[in-house]
């Protein structure tokens, strides 16, 4: 009698490690959809392991890496599975399209930031932003995601020390950018109107004065350093506010 429900048993295990890559597929999607990412993945990773050459191969790794960055939010095994996509599957469907995404992997960073901010998930937007900055240190939106980075401190996090730390490496990393004049503002309008620090915040401005008299920014720049210390109630242009 054990030694048949041993049998049993053991008939059962082969069964179920000699699913077909549909079937495995099938079980991937399912567990999705009952948001089990994780036993998901493990179906697809037998897929691959069991049939590397089976047509639902490539398909089964490109659901990997859209498990990775789209449930997980892990960008590193995302990225991976893409790379590895690129390169063992390289003519079919997913890996031209994983070529395309790796292409365009920094924009992705920063609009899935822009996202995760929206659903206040700010340490998951945070590393998003260290990932693109540690890894792409030449791509041109490398100035927007510092600036970026200070902002989430300044207005997210509401660390303004580290923001003016963040906002100081857009001057010094990324010198004649677009964020820079932006950064240079922030960091006096954070020492003036948060820290209340009105001799920084005057050698900021004066700054930026110094090095961007034409900016956008210069006539508020002359109007804090104008009534840097007063109260709004002491600002002619802002009394309204208080009566």
């Amino acid at each position: 009698m054990k030694l048949k429900f041993i049998i049993i048993l053991g008939l059962l295990f082969l069964i179920g490690c000699s699913k077909s890559s549909i079937e495995l597929f099938e079980l991937s999607k399912e567990k999705l959809k009952n948001n089990q990412p994780e036993l998901a993945l493990k179906d697809l990773e037998k897929l691959l392991e069991k049939f590397p050459n089976d047509s639902l191969a490539s398909k089964a790794l490109y659901k990997i890496s859209v498990i990775h960055l789209n449930w997980k939010n892990d960008l590193s095994s995302g990225f991976d599975a893409l790379e590895k996509l690129a390169k063992s599957y390289p003519k079919s469907k997913q890996g031209e399209q994983a070529e395309i995404e790796m292409e365009e992997f920094p924009d992705y960073i920063l609009n899935k930031t822009e996202s995760l901010r929206k659903k206040e998930m700010t340490k998951e937007a945070v590393e998003y932003l260290m990932f693109l900055i540690e890894n792409y240190s030449k791509h041109k939106l490398l100035p927007k995601a510092q600036y970026m980075l200070g902002d989430i401190y300044m207005n997210d996090l509401r660390d303004f020390n580290t923001a003016i730390q963040e906002y100081r490496k857009v001057i010094e990393f990324y010198s004649g950018s677009e964020q820079e004049p932006h950064a240079l503002f922030m960091i006096g309008y954070v020492y003036a109107n948060i820290l209340n620090d009105t001799r920084s915040a005057k050698v900021e401005y004066e700054e930026f004065l110094s090095r961007f008299p034409k900016h956008e920014l210069s006539p508020s720049v002359k109007f804090e350093i104008e009534y840097l210390g007063k109260s709004v109630d002491e600002i002619p242009a802002l009394k309204h506010i208080t009566s």
